[in-house]
C-alpha cells in the first residue's frame, strides 16, 4: 500500500465541474430568453403585417372583381 501526502481532490473537482456546468446552462438559458424578448416586438409586427397582406389582397381582389 502506497501512502501519499497529496490531498484527494476528486470530490472537489467534481463539485467544481458540476458548478461550472450549471453556470453555463443558466447563462445559456438567460441569453436565449433575452434573445426572445428582444425580438418579440419585431416578430409581432411582422406577423401583423403578414396577416394584413393575406387578408387585404384577396379582399381588394374580390371588391375589384365585383363580388363573389
Amino acid at each position: 500500500m502506497k501512502i501519499s501526502n497529496r490531498p484527494n481532490l476528486r470530490g472537489m473537482e467534481k463539485v467544481a465541474n458540476d458548478t461550472t456546468y450549471r453556470a453555463a446552462i443558466m447563462g445559456r438559458d438567460f441569453r436565449l430568453f433575452m434573445g426572445l424578448v428582444t425580438t418579440r416586438i419585431y416578430g409581432i409586427s411582422l406577423g401583423f403585417i403578414l396577416a394584413l397582406v393575406l387578408i387585404l389582397i384577396p379582399a381588394i381582389w374580390v371588391i375589384y372583381r365585383g363580388g363573389f
